[in-house]
């Protein structure tokens, strides 16, 4: 038998006090999903393991079957699938943003929402200047992109805040710290020059 999950991460939003306390979902005209919800079975589930930071990456682990307390090493290496990004014995991949700051403050996690095409030309200039045999860039969309390196396995243990999670605040506060970190810290530095 075959099912269909519809995950609706972060759907429900919050309740909006100038609409009655309702969400945007209680408020919007949504007839397709009213019918799939009455055909469907429905109800709550806890998908983030004990001691685990929520996010939706995590939970999507748990709910394909996954055990992320084992499996989750963060965003990246599921996207790099998605992308048919071959991981290789001793490599590691890494979510790399294209974000804007203004006075080293972080303007935008997403450089304004920029183009796929934009970024493509910039992850091809970050590959030009920074990649090599062990370290590479590879294009996504918007925003979102990877970056592959070899033969540093302690970056894992660097502790890295998502850009998203900063807004308006110094980024040099939240730069990835911990074991593997200052490989990290230098791509930032020297990508900062080439963008």
């Amino acid at each position: 038998m075959k099912y269909c999950i519809l995950i609706m991460d972060g759907a429900s939003g919050w309740p909006l006090p100038k609409h009655g306390g309702k969400t945007c979902l209680e408020l919007a005209d949504s007839p397709n999903l009213d019918a799939m919800a009455q055909e469907a079975l429905v109800g709550l589930v806890g998908t983030i393991p004990p001691g685990m930071e929520p996010g939706s990456a995590c939970a999507c682990m748990s709910v394909l079957g996954y055990n992320p307390a084992v499996y989750y090493r963060g965003r990246s290496a599921i996207e790099a699938k998605g992308m048919d990004i071959p991981i290789g014995e001793g490599e590691v991949v890494f979510r790399c943003n294209l974000v804007s700051v203004r006075d080293g403050k972080m303007l935008s996690y997403s450089a304004g929402y920029i183009s796929t095409e934009e970024a493509k030309a910039l992850i091809a200039s970050l590959n030009k200047n920074l990649g090599s045999d062990t370290l590479h860039f590879y294009p996504g969309v918007s925003y979102r992109h990877i970056c592959k390196i070899k033969g540093h396995e302690d970056t894992l243990s660097a502790t890295c805040t998502p850009p998203h999670d900063i807004p308006g605040k110094p980024i040099k506060e939240f730069f990835p710290r911990g074991p593997g970190s200052n490989l990290l810290k230098d791509l930032m530095a020297r990508s900062e020059v080439i963008l």
